[in-house]
């Protein structure tokens, strides 16, 4: 397993987690271990973390970009992202 070290935390936020992992029953160690593994998966799961669709309809709309239905047409074929269908 792979180690982290994180300086310059502020002791009340170190304090703050440690309540919360005592609330949890857990050490300080496992309850910074667990709320690190649900933010990598979180983000990893989520389709704007690669680019958010406020992002990419700006880039598309920018000058220059030729073809929007192409550009859209691209992101509805990448199969970690479904574009909503409206009808």
């Amino acid at each position: 397993m792979a180690s982290v070290t994180i300086r310059n935390l502020s002791e009340e936020t170190k304090g703050l987690l440690a309540q919360r992992a005592s609330r949890r029953r857990h050490s300080l160690e496992e309850e910074l271990r667990q709320i690190l593994d649900e933010a990598a998966r979180a983000e990893a799961g989520n389709p704007d973390a690669l680019e958010p669709l406020g992002s990419f309809i700006v880039r598309i709309t920018r000058p220059g970009y030729d073809d929007v239905a192409a550009a859209i047409d691209l992101q509805r074929q990448r199969p970690d992202r479904t574009l909503p269908v409206f009808e």
